[in-house]
């Protein structure tokens, strides 16, 4: 169960400088080297939006599990955290905070891919979601008293800090003044002053108390807090949307499922059970505490993860189960019934009615369906963290699937995927398998470019002309 998801290996030198000469010849800047940060030290740094920031920290031998802390001043940076990956991104990274406000990660030796060699290096990007500054650090956590949301200070708790509220409970230099909380006050933690009716949707501000963000996300007011109206059938399980008001996300929770499923493994259960065989309480799939897992619907697209507690199989075990809340006990199977026991007659398992009615472009208000989350996961092309992320993979291989053989809508998801995979390559992110065939062929452009002519040739406008003109016709 605890076996993550094979990465895709490094290419060989050849490949690398292939695609690194393409990339040159599309105008891609290279990455800034990782800063050495020093354990149980705060650093103070300042990330652009749209931008990273790398490091890097040696973890000692003697460190049964580590810490890692984040403190934005202002902004909304993400963190991305990999023991195998050189300045991971959300693709490549094993875990990712990406929560507002000050945020600790806790990894302990036992974690999957925790030290993959001597000496244990652990990569840290720090990517600005916003223009941000910050505070980055990480910290010896081998006591066997660490609680993931200790206190630090009596009433302030770590996710308290630099939530945009005044704490007065938080305004301790131990828990860095509330964040500088206290010096301002914003209608919504995370929503700084001035987000509201900039005509940029801003997820922080999109709450009652901020006019649903000033009509930037919708010209309607939201059914709940933090559930964009793009959410609701986008494939994924809100926790947001997962409530009446919002229809329950949708199709995406399975709202309404009975027992019914077919497989012999589980893998379509889509039901409500949210206990163990011995009785335990199963933990939310988006929720990393008590139990840290990497079982979630980035990883497991077509899981039926998400924002609930039923239980599920997404990875291939022998039957439905679930992680659980108790801290002794990481994860149990479920006592689900045998498969078809509680199908009516010529009744079809959720899953598979829900799969086989998803079409292209489905036209509710808003477009829902695989086309519109593909466009809305991977965005214009211009930000780095909407291209490179797993949201915008998932997406992509969700839209191949539906879109490929639609002749309504083919074009407009074949010109979008184009743009998707030429922004990939700008940005140096080439390990979605869901445009493995573009990379490769533009892999084989550049090896029958004749080495050297060819980088002096890369710099002309005819060049970049000629690599886009083959791509499209390889790729078609």
């Amino acid at each position: 169960l605890e076996s993550f998801r094979l990465r895709r290996q490094r290419s060989p030198m050849a490949r690398l400088t292939a695609l690194v000469g393409l990339c040159a010849a599309l105008g891609v800047r290279a990455q800034a080297s990782e800063q050495a940060l020093e354990m149980g030290k705060l650093r103070s740094a300042f990330v652009n939006e749209d931008s990273f920031q790398y490091y890097i920290v040696q973890v000692p031998s003697s460190s049964n599990a580590i810490k890692v802390k984040l403190v934005p001043s202002y902004g909304d940076p993400d963190v991305y955290l990999s023991f195998s990956a050189p300045e991971p991104d959300d693709l490549t990274a094993t875990w990712v905070m990406d929560d507002v406000g000050a945020e600790e990660q806790v990894i302990k030796r036992d974690a999957v891919d925790f030290c993959t060699g001597e000496p244990c290096m652990l990569h840290i990007s720090v990517y600005g979601y916003d223009e941000s500054e910050y505070m980055v650090g990480v910290f010896d956590a081998s006591s066997t008293t660490l609680k993931i949301e200790s206190e630090c200070a009596p009433g302030c708790k770590q996710d308290m800090i630099a939530d945009g509220v005044c704490q007065p409970a938080c305004k301790t230099s131990s828990c860095y003044d509330d964040g500088g909380d206290c010096d301002k006050q914003n209608c919504a933690p995370g929503c700084d002053e001035g987000w509201v009716g900039d005509e940029y949707c801003d997820e922080a501000c999109f709450v009652e108390a901020c006019n649903w963000d000033g009509g930037d996300c919708s010209e309607n007011s939201g059914c709940n807090t933090g559930c964009l109206p793009e959410y609701i059938n986008d494939g994924e399980c809100d926790s947001e949307c997962n409530v009446a008001a919002c229809s329950f996300d949708g199709d995406d929770c399975f709202h309404g499922a009975t027992e019914c499923y077919g497989e012999a493994d589980g893998s379509d259960y889509r039901g409500a059970k949210n206990s163990t065989k011995s009785g335990k309480e199963c933990q939310a799939w988006d929720a990393q505490f008590p139990q840290q897992h990497t079982r979630t619907h980035l990883n497991y697209p077509s899981g039926g993860l998400g924002g609930h507690n039923y239980c599920r199989n997404p990875d291939g075990e022998t039957a439905p189960w679930c992680y659980t809340v108790d801290m002794e006990l990481r994860w149990e199977y479920c006592n689900v019934a045998q498969p078809w026991q509680h199908c009516k007659q010529n009744e079809i398992p959720r899953a598979v009615q829900v799969a086989g009615g998803k079409m292209c472009l489905m036209p509710t208000q808003p477009p829902s369906g695989p086309l519109p989350t593909f466009e809305a996961k991977c965005g214009n092309g211009e930000n780095h963290g909407d291209i490179c992320s797993r949201e915008c993979c998932n997406a992509a291989k969700a839209a191949a699937a539906f879109c490929a053989n639609d002749e309504q809508h083919f074009g407009r998801y074949q010109e979008y995927k184009m743009k998707v995979a030429f922004s990939q390559l700008k940005f140096n992110c080439t390990s979605c398998d869901a445009f493995s065939d573009f990379f490769s062929n533009a892999e084989t452009i550049l090896q029958m470019g004749g080495g050297s002519k060819m980088i002096r040739f890369a710099d002309s406008v005819g060049f970049k002309v000629l690599v886009a003109a083959f791509l499209i016709m390889l790729i078609m």
